[in-house]
C-alpha cells in the first residue's frame, strides 16, 4: 500500500479546506493533525463536516513552532520569553550529548508531547491506534525518541505507527528525470537516516512500529506531479527493494490568506507555509489517479 500523506493539518480553515480538496478530489489518504496549530479545533470541525472520504489520521507532534499546549513555566528550556517554541535541531542534538541537559529536556518534552497526543485522542479511531510523526521530523532526534518511548510506556498508549525516515536508493532510479530538486534535502536525508540508525539501536520496539518505508525527504517541498509519478513508478518496478508499504509526504495545505500568514510567529515557517510549491503539490495529488 502507498500512503499519500498530507502534513500540517489544523493551521487555518482555508488551508484545511485545501487539504480536504486533496482527499475528496485526489489521492491523499492520510493526514497529520498539528495539535498546537492556531485553529486546531475549528479545522477538526471542518474535517468532520466537509470531508466526505475516509482518511488515516496521525498526530503531528510539534516542538519547533507556535505556542506549546503546556504552561511555559513547566517547559522553560523549550520556549522563549514570549512563550513560543525556540527549539532547533542544534539544541536538541546538543542536549542529547550531555546527561544533565538531556534529562531536563526529556522531562519537559514528555510533558508537552503528552498534552499534544491527548488533544488529538478524541478524533482518532481507537481500533487503529495512535500514529505519530512530527513537524520537521524532530522526533527522530535521540532525546525526543527517548521521550516518546518513555511516554508510551508510562501512559500505556496504543501506538500503532511512527514515521521512520528510511529512504531507499531504489526509489530514486533515473534521478536525472526528477525536477525541482533542492540540494539541502540531501543533507536532511543523510542526517535523518543516520538518526534512525541510532533510534533503532536504542528503542527497537518503537522503531519497528515504522512499518512503512518513507520516500519524500529528497523532494520535500517539491513533490510535483512528475516527481510523484516517478517515485510511484520506481516503487512498483523495484518492489523487491522495499517494504510492502510506502509513505509519501506532501504539504498541499498552502496558507495564502494574509491575515493567517500574519498569525504565524516563525518567519521560516510562514515562508514555508506560503511556498508556491505547495500549490504544485496540491495539483499533483489532485491529478494523480493511480492510488494503491
Amino acid at each position: 500500500m502507498i500512503e499519500f500523506h498530507a502534513d500540517d493539518y489544523g493551521m487555518f480553515p482555508e488551508a484545511a479546506r485545501r487539504i480536504i480538496a486533496c482527499i475528496d478530489g485526489g489521492c491523499i489518504n492520510g493526514i497529520s493533525l498539528m495539535p498546537n496549530a492556531p485553529c486546531f479545533e475549528e479545522c477538526m470541525e471542518i474535517l468532520k463536516n466537509e470531508c466526505h472520504t475516509k482518511v488515516r489520521l496521525s498526530v503531528h507532534l510539534n516542538l519547533m513552532t507556535e505556542r506549546p499546549l503546556c504552561d511555559r513555566s513547566r517547559i522553560p528550556d523549550l520556549t522563549d520569553e514570549e512563550g513560543y517554541f525556540c527549539l532547533t535541531y542544534g539544541k536538541l542534538l546538543l542536549s542529547s550529548l550531555f546527561p544533565k541537559k538531556r534529562a531536563n529536556y526529556k522531562k519537559q518534552i514528555k510533558e508537552e508531547l503528552a498534552l499534544q497526543i491527548e488533544r488529538c485522542l478524541p478524533y482518532l479511531n481507537d481500533s487503529e491506534g495512535i500514529r505519530l510523526d512530527s513537524h520537521r521530523h524532530f522526533h527522530m532526534v535521540p532525546v525526543v525518541f527517548d521521550a516518546i518511548a518513555e511516554l508510551a510506556a508510562e501512559k500505556d498508549y496504543n501506538l500503532s505507527y511512527i514515521r521512520i525516515i528510511r529512504e531507499r536508493a531504489a526509489l530514486y532510479h533515473h534521478l536525472f528525470k526528477f525536477e525541482s530538486f533542492r540540494p539541502v534535502n540531501v543533507i536532511k536525508a543523510v542526517l535523518l537516516n543516520y538518526l534512525g540508525f541510532i533510534d533503532r539501536r536504542r528503542h527497537r520496539r518503537l522503531y519497528d512500529l515504522g512499518t512503512a518505508d518513507f520516500g519524500s525527504i529528497l523532494f520535500s517541498g517539491c513533490m510535483t506531479e512528475s516527481n510523484l509519478s516517478l517515485l510511484v513508478h520506481n516503487h512498483t518496478k523495484y518492489a523487491g527493494h522495499f517494504r510492502e508499504d510506502l509513505e509519501l509526504m506532501f504539504h498541499p495545505g498552502a496558507v495564502l490568506e494574509k491575515e493567517d500568514l500574519m498569525r504565524i510567529h516563525d518567519a521560516e515557517d510562514a515562508a514555508y507555509m506560503a511556498d508556491p510549491m505547495r500549490l504544485k503539490e496540491q495539483e499533483a495529488v489532485c491529478s494523480f489517479t493511480v492510488c494503491s
